[in-house]
């Protein structure tokens, strides 16, 4: 998840060796593993797996942030009406 993952594969004839992106999942194989990866034609250097080129991950990325922030915010109005019903509760003139 970190990086620092490296492939090694040919492109033209050449071998290439490039880094993995950021957040890749390369780095759940070991060493010498077989992986699948798409490079750009012109700048082969610019590499990515096959699986993370799909989007499917980021888009269960995106569902589970916004479905935090969604949480997040429920709670902070649940928490809001608390306080304002204790403060309520609190203030209110007592009879004698």
């Amino acid at each position: 998840m970190a990086g620092h993952c490296r492939v090694r594969f040919e492109a033209d004839g050449r071998t290439v060796v490039a880094d993995l992106p950021v957040g890749s999942g390369g780095g759940k194989r070991s060493v010498g593993s077989p992986l699948t990866v798409r490079y750009q034609a012109d700048d082969p250097q610019v590499v990515a797996r096959e699986d993370d080129v799909g989007g499917g991950g980021a888009a269960v990325l995106a569902v589970m942030s916004g479905g935090a922030a969604l949480l997040f915010v429920m709670l902070s109005v649940v928490a809001a009406v608390f306080v304002v019903r204790q403060r309520r509760a609190g203030s209110s003139p007592g009879v004698g």
